[in-house]
């Protein structure tokens, strides 16, 4: 049965659920060898006796274990292996290139690129304009006309 106080034994032993019994003997006598203190060495142990000797109980923490899960990422490992320093050295690369020089850039594109934005008008705010009007319009009826006075 599961314990709720302790950690998948999957996750101590950051072991895939489809790890074999020797894999999972291998990796918790790795650890514990490794472990700093006693009671991280019986949290191996623990778990090492959760996945090997109870084979129903482990059938429980596969099905509790995310799927997909895994404690080791290879391939992030990989990459920082590979790519440990810098390949490119910038001081070195700096002595080589020259500085920018006027004939570098395009001065017909860029003062064109200047001037139309200079001359780009923001959208006006007609609401501050009706807002603040000196006198309120009243709506009433419409003004009589001669033919509503002699037609009635």
């Amino acid at each position: 049965m599961i314990e709720i106080d302790k950690p998948n034994p999957f996750q101590i032993l950051e072991l895939p659920v489809h790890a074999t019994n020797q894999e999972v003997v291998e990796c918790g006598q790795e650890l514990m060898d490794l472990a700093e203190t006693e009671e991280k060495r019986r949290l191996f142990r623990w778990a090492m006796e959760q996945l090997i000797t109870k084979p129903l109980t482990r059938l429980e923490y596969e099905l509790y274990e995310c799927p997909g899960s895994e404690y080791s990422d290879n391939d992030w490992e990989h990459f920082v292996k590979m790519n440990k320093r810098n390949p490119i050295d910038i001081h070195e690369l700096a002595k080589q290139i020259s500085p920018p020089d006027i004939t570098d850039f395009d001065l017909a594109a860029l003062i064109e690129f200047w001037v139309d934005g200079m001359l780009q008008v923001e959208k006006p705010d007609i609401r501050i304009a009706i807002q603040n009007t000196p006198f309120k319009p009243e709506i009433g009826p419409p003004p009589l006309e001669i033919k509503d006075v002699i037609f009635g």
